[in-house]
């Protein structure tokens, strides 16, 4: 029988209750695409050990901002709460997972994770600093919000078909400049950053929207972590 590949998912954490969190669509397409989920608590000291099990990692997402000082700007009041232990941990994982050549997918936050880890930086209100509205859906989350565009020859048009595709919108943060050597792989009608991916490495994806939601209604969304899973399998042999 083959190993499934283990992919680690980073967690959410609330202080007040003491308790790990992740929304169940992250672990289902996991699962649907093949793969093994594996959780991963905070632990910056752990992340080699974690490193070292598993195959394919995702950056998930959260109702928190990444601190701008990462990105080296000062905290100004539009930008939303943070989670330093949190954002510490996934940097810290994300870096090594990308220098061991992991395959990689973030998810909203986790995009804009991506992209400052790779020297790139993060508009801290979209509203704010880019009069760019609209991309805070209400309820329900997981129904398509706008269209985005995605760029022909990339893997993300490989892997959804490039053109237009749907997608739900939770962000009030979102890329303002790509680091170097990222590649932008589709923008919102609005001109906002939807997805990149790091051309140097063989998978290395971000995509703003939750495509672990919207693929209940748009099916091609699934072949995101089809596609991560698949990367991984290949990763360890």
């Amino acid at each position: 029988m083959n190993r499934r590949p283990r992919i680690g998912l980073t967690l959410d954490h609330d202080d007040e209750r003491r308790r790990y969190e992740l929304k169940r669509g992250y672990v289902d397409a996991v699962l649907a695409a093949g793969g093994l989920p594996i959780l991963l608590p905070h632990d910056p000291g752990a992340a080699g050990a974690y490193l070292a099990l598993l195959d394919g990692l995702v950056v998930t997402g959260g109702a928190f901002d990444v601190p701008p000082e990462l990105y080296g700007e000062a905290r100004r009041p539009v930008c939303g709460p943070v989670k330093p232990e949190r954002t510490a941990f996934e940097k810290d994982l994300l870096e090594a997972a990308l220098a061991a050549e992991m395959p990689v997918l973030g998810v909203c936050g986790g995009m804009q994770l991506l992209n400052v880890v790779r020297g790139g930086t993060l508009y801290q209100d979209l509203a704010a600093d880019a009069g760019i509205r609209g991309h805070e859906q209400p309820p329900p989350k997981d129904v398509p919000h706008h269209a985005v565009e995605v760029a022909t020859g990339t893997v993300l048009a490989a892997l959804v078909g490039p053109g237009t595709l749907p997608v739900n919108s939770t962000h009030h943060q979102a890329v303002r400049e790509a680091g170097p050597g990222v590649l932008v792989t589709a923008r919102a009608p609005d001109g906002a950053v939807e997805a990149l991916e790091l051309p140097d490495l063989r998978f290395a994806l971000g995509v703003q929207w939750h495509p672990e939601a919207v693929l209940v209604h748009v099916p091609r969304h699934a072949a995101l972590y089809r596609g991560l899973v698949d990367a991984a399998r290949d990763f360890r042999g």
